[in-house]
């Protein structure tokens, strides 16, 4: 039922680009101009000066770093690494890649790619180009429309492995460093500013140092990669110190810029795991709405027992009644231990998986009796129960918060509102009319053969999806609301600038626009060829397993389509704040889901179960175990900057920390949860930077 199509096996194993990050040699120094105390909120000449930066939080005493930027054009070249597969042995080498940035006084997003022949950059490495631009941009506290960004390369390429070594280029064009041309590196970009593994390393080493490169850098945790032809492992320093180079291992994008400059980039200062726990009156919020669900919880599985008990719940619902009683109990066990902020999010994906599986159960009831009109109606019925999504939508909009810390409240809420609305679209217009179309081909059987036990697969196999995807817009839409009381805080008497909003809304979509192609490219093709239907088919039966895509690409669509958002936007009027946080929230959210597509499929190779459908293995284990450090890390950073942006730590970055420490101990499925925690958590806090600068 939840099968993981072939395709993407095969597509998991792609060979991947990889992470960065540790020590480069010696150099001239850190490229600064001075520190400084800033107050909350009181520094937006310095941010926004367009021939310097402000890197916040740089010392424990709440200093910043005033970073020089170039003020006019100003151009790199860097060397992409690449490795040629197909047609004979694995051949690696490198080729340059001209990189320029330059003041953008428009406002408005500039990202020029330039080729030699039409359509010779492809669209993984064209994407590569946008999140570099992205996260370069980001990481010194400026925003994409604040610089113009271009790239030239030539030849026939793609892949996204040198956006790691692009977002170090564009960093050093911005700051006016000067890049070593015996230096280059390979590498995938994360959103955080941490680099994810990659593959076909050992070739890329071999063809770069034939080329005269004397440093190469890797990701962390990738010293021991597998050679593209002879399958075996590979010690990367060993390699290029057998060839009289070094291979110096990279974590994130400051190590990067300092492998190719030698120059070091300021950074926060991480804030305390102390800095990062939630306060009395959030938890005992979070306790009570647990408590809630556990009730709702309690009613489902008194169902499930009697259903089990009669020797009525079929082997197809056994899964998810075993997924939902697992969250159930990890759920109790997180509550006693004091983690309200995980125990609430796991009790609610119990409840998701028990409704599933007992609405599916109750639809399989009438049709295997032969009520085939019955089983429609109560489809209908549960359908019936997500259109609280529109109702959540609106109400979120209705709040006229006086303070930064609410706009950020409504923020996170729209998210999760989004995210229901999604998946109440998805099952009204895709999954739903499937079922229905099935159950009006069973009325075509005697009433006898529905009885039957492959009849009862067929019709677990079709429901239970949709069932689950209004579950899940349920549960959604009702998290929205609770967010408002949960996340309720004082703040800062400060509201937003909805130009801002609307600058960094566009940002985000231009990125997270990006970053869906990319995907698509990667992986909706090759599903779209292995199954010989339309991409557009493709895409629906992707999104019909995997809800990060799902909700990726309906957020990623908001802005521009017709139905509710349309009339969301003509009823709150398109220059309102709750259009513009909307449209912020959408975008952001469809940029972090994505993001966490192309590493799950794409650069961290993750296998899932073929029965389950949840990831059981990874291959770049210790690439990835060191992600989530550098991520956690990433977080408590970028804490710091928002703490002294706005004088606090916003409620959502510490909600979302918390969520993921707890996740990091947990089984893969867990781990990656995790990392899309601490993602999150550092969007929060850079989100309010961004907001506070303004």
């Amino acid at each position: 039922m939840f099968a993981l199509p072939a395709v993407f096996a095969i597509a998991a194993a792609v060979a991947a680009c990889g992470p960065s990050a540790a020590k480069a040699p010696p150099g001239p120094g850190p490229v600064t101009g001075g520190t400084k105390q800033v107050a909350p909120l009181q520094f937006k000449d310095d941010a926004k000066a367009p021939a310097q930066a402000l890197i916040l939080g740089t010392d424990l005493k709440g200093g910043s770093t005033v970073l020089p930027l170039a003020s006019a054009e100003n151009k790199v070249s860097v060397d992409s690494m690449w490795v040629r597969t197909g047609g004979g042995p694995a051949v690696g080498g490198s080729s340059p890649v001209a990189l320029v940035t330059s003041p953008n006084p428009d406002g408005v997003v500039r990202v020029g790619i330039y080729e030699e022949v039409a359509g010779s950059l492809g669209p993984q490495w064209r994407a590569g180009v946008w999140l570099a631009s992205f996260v370069s941009s980001t990481i010194i506290n400026k925003d994409l429309t604040d610089f113009k960004f271009t790239a030239e390369a030539g030849g026939h390429v793609d892949g996204a492995s040198a956006s790691g070594l692009m977002t170090a280029g564009y960093l050093a064009s911005m700051v006016g460093a000067k890049v070593d041309p015996t230096v280059t590196m390979t590498g995938i970009i994360n959103p955080d500013g941490t680099i994810g593994p990659v593959g076909g390393i050992p070739q890329k080493f071999i063809g770069s140092i034939e080329k005269g490169k004397k440093r190469l850098g890797y990701p962390i945790g990738m010293r021991y990669a597998q050679d593209a032809n002879s399958g075996e492992r590979v010690d990367l320093v060993q390699l290029a110190k057998d060839r009289g180079a070094e291979a110096v291992e990279v974590a994130d994008v400051y190590a990067a810029v300092e492998l190719l400059t030698g120059k070091r980039l300021p950074r926060p200062v991480p804030v305390t795991e102390d800095q990062m726990i939630l306060e009395d009156d959030v938890v005992k919020a979070l306790e009570a709405r647990y408590l809630h669900w556990q009730g709702m919880l309690a009613q489902e599985w008194t169902r499930l027992l009697e259903l089990e008990k009669a020797g009525r719940l079929p082997a197809g619902l056994v899964s998810l009644a075993m997924t939902a009683q697992a969250e159930g109990t990890a759920a109790e066990k997180l509550k006693n231990q004091g983690m309200a902020a995980s125990a609430y999010h796991r009790v609610v994906r119990a409840w998701v998986y028990a409704a599933g599986a007992t609405a599916t159960s109750d639809i399989l009831e009438l049709a295997q009796a032969g009520d085939l009109i019955g089983a429609r109606t109560k489809l209908h019925e549960f359908e019936g129960l997500a259109v609280t999504t529109d109702a959540s939508l609106r109400a979120i909009a209705e709040l006229k918060p006086a303070t930064m810390g609410g706009h950020l409240q409504m923020l996170s809420a729209f998210q999760t509102a989004i995210s229901g609305w999604g998946f109440h679209v998805f099952s009204g217009e895709f999954l739903g009319p499937q079922t229905r179309a099935t159950f009006l081909e069973l009325e075509k059987l005697p009433r006898a053969a529905l009885a039957d036990r492959a009849v009862g697969d067929q019709v677990v196999a079709v429901t239970a999806p949709t069932v689950l995807a209004i579950a899940r817009a349920v549960a959604n839409s009702a998290m929205a609301l609770e967010a408002i009381e949960i996340e309720g805080q004082k703040s800062i008497n400060y509201l937003c600038s909805l130009p801002n909003v609307k600058r960094l809304a566009t940002s985000f979509q231009s990125a997270a626009g990006s970053n869906l192609a990319y995907f698509d490219s990667l992986i909706v093709a090759e599903l779209a060829k292995a199954f010989g239907v339309t991409p557009e088919q493709a895409k629906i039966r992707l999104a019909g397993f995997e809800p990060d895509y799902l909700v990726a690409m309906m957020a990623g669509s908001v802005a521009g389509m017709g139905g509710l958002p349309d009339q969301l936007k003509k009823e709150w009027g398109e220059d309102s704040i709750s259009w513009g946080l909307f449209s912020l929230a959408a975008s952001e959210l469809s940029f972090f889901r994505t993001s966490m597509l192309i590493s799950k499929w794409y650069s961290l190779g993750v296998q899932n179960d073929p029965i389950s459908g949840r990831p059981v293995s990874v291959e770049h284990e210790k690439a990835f175990f060191n992600m989530l450090t550098w991520a956690e890390q990433r977080a408590r950073e970028n804490a710091r900057a928002a703490l002294v942006a706005t004088g606090e730590i916003p409620i959502q970055a510490r909600i979302r920390y918390q969520q993921a420490r707890v996740l990091r101990e947990g089984d893969l499925a867990d781990k990656l949860a995790a990392l899309e925690g601490f993602w999150a958590a550092s969007a929060y806090a850079q989100t309010a930077v961004m907001l506070a600068r303004n």
